[in-house]
């Protein structure tokens, strides 16, 4: 399907996995599957899924439920879907710069390193699109920001005399920072913001524009 993006490293029997871009029919997927999306604050919050499925904030989501998919709806922000091929538990994570500088990957990993006694060798992490480093201009402060979780600075880029960002690269630095193994990780070549015809962006359409997801289940085989 053309607005459908499969992560090449997430491509085991055990799962389905995807991102969307801004024309994926969510209402129809919903009349058709089971699906949890928490509601987004720009926290650092992950959620356990179990038995209770009301709607909570939280910007991250773990779960060892099969059939039932999990999801993060993002519009420049990043969508991170994981999954552990041995404990079999599966993660969707929306990564905006706020909660990047509050960790939520690496807060997700280490729920799933405390609770379901993950391996970081044994999960795969996967990186939708989103705005990358040529179009995320921000300022100082966001920057300092995201120093208090990431260890290198490779994610800062200089352009033309202006700060830039980029996501994806800071939360892979956050990944390695918690063990996991740089084969482990997919990252999305896609921009939202240069290719806004196809991706919403926040950054270019503004308040009104649309979403596009990340989206993860487990099968019942």
């Amino acid at each position: 399907m053309e607005n459908i993006i499969y992560p090449e490293n997430l491509n085991s029997s055990d799962i389905i996995s995807f991102f969307t871009d801004k024309t994926f029919d969510i209402k129809k997927f919903l009349e058709k599957y089971e699906v949890y999306m928490p509601i987004q604050k720009h926290t650092d919050k992950v959620l356990l899924l179990w038995e209770d499925k009301n709607p909570k904030i939280a910007d991250a989501v773990i779960t060892s439920k099969k059939g039932i998919f999990i999801g993060v709806k993002v519009a420049d922000c990043l969508p991170i879907l994981l999954y552990d091929s041995t404990k079999k538990v599966i993660a969707a994570v929306h990564a905006g710069w706020r909660s990047t500088a509050k960790g939520i990957l690496k807060n997700t990993l280490a729920k799933m390193y405390e609770i379901f006694n993950c391996q970081s060798k044994d999960i795969f992490i996967a990186m939708g699109p989103s705005i990358r480093g040529c179009c995320y201009e921000v300022g100082q402060e966001v920057i300092d920001a995201l120093k208090a979780q990431t260890s290198s600075d490779e994610y800062i880029l200089f352009l033309n005399g202006k700060k830039h960002i980029d996501l994806a690269i800071a939360n892979k630095i956050q990944a390695l920072s918690m063990g996991i193994n740089i084969k482990n990780i997919w990252i999305s070549k896609d921009c939202t913001y240069c290719n806004h015809e196809r991706y919403s962006s926040y950054r270019f359409h503004g308040k009104g524009t649309g979403r596009q997801y990340g989206i993860i289940g487990m099968l019942e085989l």
